[in-house]
């Protein structure tokens, strides 16, 4: 197999989602079920090992995926130009590709209730809402209800322009798309999109006030810790995001009102 072919990946997504659990009994009837992305130059198999407790404690189903462009010993959503952060560049090099490879892991690898993201990953949620890519599902039709959860029978258009309708979303450490930021900015907190923000409070990679501005874009629930930039797995930690899977799963009316943790 390449590395970073389409094979390649479902391969690894195959071998994260048979990782074994307690809660697999339960996976197939009632957890959410997530798409989930790493940070740059990462690995989908890595990332599964880090998000381990939300499967073990019951709270979700992961299926961890590669991103598109081979970067150092990982991969990474985009590429950037020399000395650009995603929050300062005015161009994702690679952009259309990432868009194709999400809507067909979407399609092929589903049905999910929603979307997990990391850093990099988070930021490619907050750029897919803001290029109008990922819709609330509140505004599906009957005929738009398979690109809501996404199937296998829909892989067919999985690399069309068709808008993908998430329940949920999560993002964890995320900043402004800089190719996007107008974009971003004019969401306006009314997308409908059910989402939680997770941001350290110590975070000196991606600070916590690029992810508010996110937020606030977004629509949907802050959660900050004091730690720095990582995917917080303690108790309260495990608590919010349970808290927000279970309710959100219930609904499919997006929260547009800011909240804060310490």
């Amino acid at each position: 197999l390449i590395l970073g072919s389409p094979m390649a990946t479902l391969v690894t997504v195959l071998l994260v989602s048979l990782l074994p659990s307690p809660a697999t009994s339960l996976m197939a009837t009632s957890l959410p079920r997530l798409l989930c992305f790493p940070g740059k130059a990462s690995l989908g198999q890595n990332f599964a090992h880090r998000l381990r407790p939300l499967q073990d404690d019951g709270i979700a189903e992961l299926i961890c995926v590669d991103a598109p462009h081979a970067q150092g010993e990982g991969f990474s959503w985009w590429l950037l130009p020399p000395g650009e952060r995603s929050f300062t560049t005015p161009v994702f090099e690679g952009w259309d590709e990432t868009v194709k490879h999400v809507r067909r892991l979407w399609w092929e690898l589903g049905p999910f209730d929603g979307m997990l993201g990391f850093s990099q990953g988070a930021i490619l949620i907050a750029a897919l809402a803001a290029t109008g890519v990922l819709s609330a599902p509140s505004a599906a039709t009957a005929s738009e209800t398979e690109a809501n959860i996404g199937s296998a029978a829909g892989a067919g258009n999985s690399e069309s322009e068709g808008i993908i309708q998430p329940k949920l979303l999560v993002l964890v450490g995320s900043a402004v798309p800089g190719p996007f930021r107008t974009e971003l900015a004019s969401l306006g907190g009314n997308t409908g999109l059910r989402s939680l923000h997770i941001m350290g409070m110590a975070d000196d990679i991606n600070p916590p006030e690029g992810g508010r501005e996110v937020a606030q874009a977004m629509g949907g629930t802050v959660w900050e810790h004091p730690g720095r930039h990582d995917v917080p797995m303690d108790g309260d930690a495990l608590a919010a995001y349970a808290a927000f899977l279970r309710d959100g799963r219930q609904s499919t009316v997006g929260s547009s009102d800011v909240a804060a943790k310490a």
